[in-house]
């Protein structure tokens, strides 16, 4: 896969399935980089790395979702007819994996065999408290401290920091601006993982319903926000089941 787009995690020697993954604002395709034991092996992960990120980190952030998505639909699109894919996103990631659905079937391109949205409540009922993007460094800084996503190092880091904070911006950018116009539930099977210790109300989770027309799977996972890093066992086992099922689905019948 030569797209800066795509991060090859696990490549196994066969592939049923490939699991696409989004990370959280502020986070990059490293987010992901122990998953591929911690999945099937007949599952194929690859994260997303956009611009501003990681080894993309001196180009040109996106400024919003639309941007993100036309960059990851052109970047998967030659690989959407190799086999059944999934999308897992965490947070911003959720919502990124949410619109892509959306332009993908607007596109008449195929559709993910599953959604996983983990972290993150209903697009139209985020309560952004302040417009965290246009902080001052000091605010945004300490604004990142707060969330807890972020390693201290990184923050108590200021060169690092005059180098990622553009990116780290941009990241909030988009789920600021963003602003949710879809008419039409997306028919996905999806399932919706959120931490019993996030701040993310019930019924911010639970709106998820209003926009998928089959009834989504709700798993609730011990921690909070940034259950990805502290619960990623959990996680990844729950996940492991729902790409195994969802395997046996789409698999051919036999002659």
């Amino acid at each position: 896969m030569k797209n800066p787009w795509l991060v090859p995690i696990s490549i196994g020697p066969f592939t049923d399935h490939r699991l696409f993954c989004f990370p959280y604002a502020g986070g990059s395709a490293h987010v992901f980089r122990t998953w591929g034991p911690l999945l099937p092996p007949a599952v194929d992960v690859i994260a997303i790395q956009s611009p501003g990120k990681g080894s993309r980190l001196i180009e040109r952030p996106c400024q919003t979702v639309e941007e993100v998505v036309d960059g990851v639909v052109d970047a998967i699109e030659p690989y959407l007819d190799e086999c059944p894919f999934s999308f897992f996103g965490h947070s911003n990631g959720a919502l990124i994996a949410f619109e892509l659905s959306h332009a993908l079937r607007a596109r008449g391109l195929p559709a993910p065999t599953h959604l996983n949205l983990s972290a993150s409540p209903a697009p139209w009922t985020r309560k952004p408290e302040r417009n965290c993007a246009h902080l001052d460094d000091a605010g945004f800084i300490e604004h990142l401290r707060e969330l807890d996503g972020t390693p201290p190092g990184v923050l108590d880091n200021a060169e690092l920091l005059e180098i990622l904070l553009p990116g780290l911006r941009a990241d909030f950018s988009l789920g600021e601006t963003y602003r949710y116009a879809h008419p039409a539930k997306l028919d996905v099977p999806t399932t919706v993982f959120h931490g019993e210790e996030d701040a993310i109300e019930a019924g911010q989770i639970e709106a998820w319903q209003e926009a998928i027309a089959p009834r989504i799977r709700m798993e609730p996972i011990a921690g909070g926000h940034f259950f990805v890093h502290s619960h990623a066992e959990r996680l990844t086992g729950l996940l492991s089941r729902q790409l195994q099922r969802d395997i046996a689905r789409t698999m051919p019948s036999p002659a």
